[in-house]
Order: C-alpha cells, then structure tokens, then sequence
C-alpha cells in the first residue's frame, strides 16, 4: 500500500513552518494569503495576539513594541518575545486567553482578522477590563496550485485543517470526482464538522503537537512516510 502525499494548505510562512515541524516531505498550496490592511494604534498600553499573523501585522505596520502582552500558543509566544514585547503568558486557546489575562491588567488591544471569531475583547470586558479590537489584516483565499489539484485527482491525499475556515475552503476547491480521496485531519472538531467527508483524524488537543502526533498516525496507518 502506497502512502499518501501530505497537503499544507495554511498560509506560506505557516504551512513552510509546520512542514519542518512534521519532519515529513510535504506538497504546499496556500489556500489563504494574509494581507495587512491597517495602522496599529499607536496609544495601546497592552496587546493580545491569537495568532502569529497578529504579531506580523502588527510589526509591519510600525506598531509600538515593548508592551506587555498575552498570546495564545507558543509560536505566537515565541514571535511576540522575539519581536521586542513584553511576555506576561500564553494559553492554548482563546478562552483559556480570557481567563489568564490579570484583572489589574493595562487596557488591551487584540489584534485579529478580519475573519476571525470575536469574542476574546467581550470576555475580557465580562471581567471587566478594559479591551478593545484591532483589525490589521485579512486572510484573502487562493486556488489549489495545478500540482495540488492532480494530486487529489491521482489518489489518496493527507490534508491537515487548521480552522473551520480552511476547511471549507479546502472542500470547495477539491477538483470534482476528488473528494473521496481526501484524507482530512482537523485541528477541533468544529473544523472536522466543516468538511465535506468525515476526518481521517481530530487532533487530541487544538495545538501544533496534536496535529503533528494525528497527521503521523494517519500516515503509519497507510503504510510508512511518503515522499513526494
């Protein structure tokens, strides 16, 4: 039995990162591009990243830096402390997020897409803090690269989604007739709920490790490691 190929469809500096992570030769076919769109407010006295791409936002656009702040996951962790701001803590998801910020915290800023969910600023607010929202980019979608299409056409693919979003995204631009060779693995079970056939795989917990520790299962499963 032949493995199948791996599919990254994040964004380049994501699905580049992730890849190395795996440790597993990988096809990538950006399905999102992230693109800036506005100015950090220069007054922010503290910030919240829920993403990595809320850090490159943020830096781009000439953001002050040396703030304290509070990120969800360790990448994003990682970027913040590397980019000059103050590190006071990191939790695994946006709830966790909520609940960790101080209450004699400074007014905070969370910077976020355009698409992604709220609700971290209003819960902060539940508590009675003060936070407010910063919109500085967008994730625009892309088509499947010629060479990511004629693997789904071919035969049985691995593609690991990482949101609700990517996951729509990926059934809507599976070729047609190529849906039953798509071997999906979800970060949660809300992304797996938004693909068109059942996940080959949930990771255990919504993190990097998780995805990794599923995606390799899912690959032993078929029969070893691919390269492609």
């Amino acid at each position: 039995m032949s493995t199948p190929p791996v599919l990254l469809t994040r964004p380049l500096a994501d699905a580049r990162h992730f890849a190395a992570y795996l440790g597993v030769p990988c096809v990538l076919s950006p399905l999102l591009k992230v693109a800036f769109t506005a100015t950090p407010p220069g007054d922010a006295r503290a910030v919240l990243f829920t993403s990595q791409n809320g850090v490159r936002a943020w830096t781009a656009g000439g953001g002050p830096v040396g703030l304290p702040c509070w990120c969800v996951g360790p990448r994003t962790a990682a970027l913040a402390r590397e980019a000059g701001f103050d590190l006071r803590g990191w939790a695994a998801d946006a709830a966790g997020l909520v609940r960790l910020v101080p209450s004699d915290a400074p007014p905070l800023v969370h910077v976020r897409g355009a698409q992604a969910r709220g609700g971290v600023a209003a819960g902060l607010r539940a508590r009675g803090l003060s936070a407010a929202e910063a919109v500085l980019y967008e994730a625009c979608p892309l088509p499947l690269t010629a060479e990511a299409a004629a693997l789904l056409r071919a035969g049985h693919v691995v593609a690991p989604v990482f949101s609700p979003r990517s996951a729509r995204l990926l059934a809507e631009a599976v070729p047609e007739g190529a849906l039953p060779h798509l071997r999906a693995v979800a970060i949660s079970p809300a992304a797996a709920a938004a693909l068109p056939v059942p996940a080959a795989a949930v990771a255990a917990t919504p993190d990097a490790a998780a995805m990794r520790d599923a995606i390799l299962s899912v690959l032993d499963e078929s029969g070893g490691i691919a390269c492609v």
